[in-house]
């Protein structure tokens, strides 16, 4: 009769080859090291090496290794994109929080250190480039008035469109960093001028629409 509180490796890593994260207990992977030394012990105890019973332990052992270090790597792999694109929208506070809790719950313990390290290394890799990318161009941002939406001008006479997008709003906004170092807070059919970087990963969202900007003749 199988063991109740046996874990079944391959049944997980079955359910691993699924893009979801899978919920797993904080004590996974103690669980399941525990089971495997248990079974390297119980194989050193028989004495006959060639033995069917001998087999089927070396057999087991193998097949849950081999099953533990897949879901590790699939595990891992998921970790790292989930951690990657939360960095990618930290700037813009996107509401996505819930989603990002459910995956942090279906972590165990060790996994949620690797995902809060990688988070934290990827947003400041990610806020240090762009601060570099941007330190040398011009911090210019205003909002406009809706009736003013097919018109930008710049004193200096300098084509903003290639560091600035226009957009208008179409949800609100929290508060988020822009990569040009000021902070935002975006209401829903506002119009504003945005840098490149940030301005795009709205439209993308379908948060926002660009707005096309027209220069007045001189």
């Amino acid at each position: 009769m199988p063991d109740p509180s046996r874990i079944n490796l391959n049944d997980i890593l079955r359910e691993e080859r699924k893009s979801k994260l899978i919920p797993l207990e904080n004590d996974f992977y103690d669980r399941a090291s525990k089971q495997i030394r248990e079974l390297e012990d119980e194989k050193r105890k028989i004495e006959d090496n060639y033995g069917t019973k001998y087999a089927i332990i070396e057999a087991d052992l193998k097949t849950s290794r081999e099953a533990l270090e897949g879901i590790i790597h699939r595990r891992t792999t998921k970790i790292i994109k989930e951690a990657r694109y939360n960095a990618e929208i930290s700037s813009l506070h996107s509401p996505s929080r819930s989603k990002e809790k459910q995956d942090i719950d279906s972590m165990t313990q060790e996994e949620r250190r690797l995902y809060e390290r990688l988070l934290g290394l990827l947003t400041e890799y990610r806020t240090e480039l762009l601060e570099k990318i941007f330190s040398k161009k011009e911090k210019k941002t205003a909002s406009l008035p809706k009736d003013t939406e097919e018109e930008v001008f710049s004193d200096d006479k300098k084509d903003i469109s290639k560091e600035y997008i226009v957009v208008r709003l179409l949800k609100d906004i929290p508060t988020f960093a822009g990569a040009d170092g000021r902070n935002y807070t975006l209401a829903k059919e506002e119009v504003a001028v945005l840098s490149a970087i940030n301005a795009t990963a709205l439209i993308n969202r379908n948060a926002a629409i660009q707005i096309s900007v027209k220069r007045r003749s001189s």
